[in-house]
């Protein structure tokens, strides 16, 4: 399919990036522009896009604006390119254009294959192939024995693998690691931040596999969560960087049309006369979609096409926190986000800050696991906020924040400047080229972050129940937690860097963080979340509210010879 568009090519600085203004009727654009939304697909998996899901109510107010012919919207899409064959793009200036010139008018060219006509086996190939082109070294990976013996049972519980069948080697390629070794690439991919874009490709790569192994006899657009609508997305050559929601309501509004009674009276008589109905429906919403504007990148990278997402919704029509800081993590590889990361942040992304949530939020050895907000839908209710958990991680990486609510002392930034150079933990900084331990503490893999897992993982399994969700001290549901909720944690990490301070203790290394909470925890009952605190009708966020538990808990953990009466946890104090 070919569609040809006259345009305007417009180089804003000296770069060599170039701008593609032009307008396009809604439907083309829903034909060669994919939208590749971050979502969540089973329990874990994600998708690696970067664009929000669709909002119906927001599509629904669109598309009742956009039914006025009188109503325009002049912000245009925002667009960029992408090479992925056989779909093509190209810009051909009028002839006799001057060489060089800042601003140049002529053609835009855009084909594509007949995606329709496409297998669901074909497209997942052709996107496991442009993400293997993306990041190189996915091409020779082995793909996850447990994945894909997941995957398997899943296939045949649904009928598409007959049980029994077991054609793929799950073992293929393990003859020259060991069991040791193997195990350990796979915790350390996990350290990488491009782990998301690893994690994506090897649910593609399985399904792929396991296609394979069907063959021929697999007929459908749905395979184990993964759509052929949705991966066609991937294919387009054509990105749509900013604007779904416009494109989708301009495409409702046209459809909308179908029920005006004198089309109603055109359709009707075009199907008596021998036409298919669904092709006059579908000729009769191109003629009535409207032309929308569009700015198209003339840039393939990744990098490039995240940034100005990031960069337009941070600036422009902020989005969540959580979701902002998930998809400035999780929709780049290492290199790709190294290209575009100082740029980031002279933009005022919070870069290092979303990918250390990210990273302890998805990392399967750290307490809060799958317990952090990621701003999908989907997102299970009661997981911590995003900003709280980067308020914690803060305490440890910044050594900063680390106050009793109704006291100002900061007790994480007095132990930096009186303990941190002491403390054998970052006794290499001078040989890894860091100029003060502050530095080499805090760098994103630095070691605040053993010691943050070594933390929480202690104070987890010290003080919660992870397995009953009704109990008082249910590690998680935060509303019900007196434990998981953003008051008790930053009261628990505060009160520790007071106790490291009042003991003069430094940190040899993270495993002796259990001893040193120990020694804090001295003779502190482990009960003290596993009560009920009478807090029916109690705002636990209040001023008042989180100073009575920084005191109860400073008092108690101080002179630990009798836990403090349930209903004084309701009591305002200091407001």
């Amino acid at each position: 399919m070919k569609f040809e568009y006259q345009a305007m090519q417009v180089r804003q600085t000296g770069s060599g990036k170039r701008l593609t203004m032009f307008a396009a009727p809604a439907t083309e654009v829903n034909e060669w522009a994919g939208v590749p939304q971050k979502k969540r697909f089973g329990t874990d998996a994600e998708t690696a896009g970067f664009q929000r899901e669709e909002n119906a109510a927001r599509i629904e107010s669109l598309r009742e604006f956009y039914s006025n012919d009188e109503n325009i919207i002049q912000n245009p899409l925002l667009c960029a390119m992408r090479n992925v064959p056989p779909s093509s793009l190209k810009f051909s200036a009028n002839e006799g254009a001057p060489e060089g010139a800042e601003v140049e008018f002529g053609r835009l060219t855009i084909e594509i294959p007949e995606f329709s006509a496409l297998s669901l086996p074909e497209i997942i190939g052709r996107v496991r192939a442009y993400i293997e082109q993306r990041v190189p070294e996915l091409t020779d990976k082995q793909l996850n024995p447990e994945l894909i013996a997941t995957l398997k049972e899943k296939a045949q519980e649904s009928g598409h693998l007959a049980i029994g069948d077991d054609e793929y080697d799950e073992s293929e390629g393990s003859e020259e690691q060991t069991e040791e070794e193997g195990s350990d690439e796979e915790a350390s991919a996990a350290l990488f931040e491009e782990s998301h874009i690893i994690d994506f490709w090897q649910e593609l790569a399985g399904r792929d596999e396991l296609l394979k192994e069907i063959g021929d006899s697999f007929r459908g657009d749905e395979f184990l969560g993964f759509t052929k609508q949705a991966l066609i997305s991937y294919l387009c050559p054509v990105v749509l960087v900013d604007g779904q929601h416009r494109l989708r309501g301009a495409l409702k509004a046209a459809e909308s049309k179908l029920t005006d009674p004198g089309i109603q009276d055109e359709i009707e008589q075009r199907i008596s006369n021998g036409e298919a109905a669904e092709a006059v429906s579908a000729d009769i919403i191109r003629k009535q979609a409207r032309r929308l504007p569009l700015s198209l990148l003339m840039s393939d990278e990744p990098s490039e096409q995240v940034f100005q997402f990031i960069v337009v919704n941070q600036k422009a029509t902020p989005i969540g926190r959580a979701l902002l800081g998930t998809i400035v993590s999780t929709s780049l590889s290492n290199e790709e986000m190294n290209k575009v990361a100082g740029r980031l942040k002279d933009a005022g992304i919070q870069l290092e800050e979303a990918q250390a949530v990210t990273f302890l939020a998805r990392h399967p050895d750290s307490p809060f696991y799958n317990k952090v907000e990621r701003g999908l839908a989907g997102d299970p209710k009661d997981l911590l906020q995003w900003n709280v958990f980067a308020s914690l991680i803060g305490v440890f990486r910044d050594l900063k924040g680390g106050r009793l609510f109704g006291q100002r002392n900061d007790y994480a930034d007095r132990w930096q400047h009186k303990f941190l150079i002491d403390s054998s933990i970052i006794a290499e900084y001078q040989e890894k080229d860091f100029e003060t331990p502050y530095d080499y503490w805090r760098q994103l893999d630095g070691p605040w972050r053993d010691v943050f897992v070594q933390f929480w993982t202690k104070i987890r399994d010290e003080f919660s129940d992870q397995n009953t969700p009704d109990t008082d001290n249910f590690w998680g549901k935060l509303r019900e937690s007196n434990l998981f909720n953003k008051i008790s944690l930053t009261i628990l990490a505060a009160d520790f860097f007071q106790f490291l301070c009042e003991t003069r203790k430094t940190i040899d290394d993270a495993n002796s963080i259990g001893s040193l909470v120990d020694d804090w925890l001295l003779d502190v009952s482990r009960s003290y979340f596993a009560r009920d605190w009478k807090l029916m009708g109690v705002k636990k966020d209040s001023t008042g509210i989180r100073n009575q538990w920084a005191s109860l808990w400073s008092e108690y953990r101080k002179n630990p010879a009798q836990l403090p009466r349930a209903t004084n946890y309701r009591q305002a104090k200091g407001e």
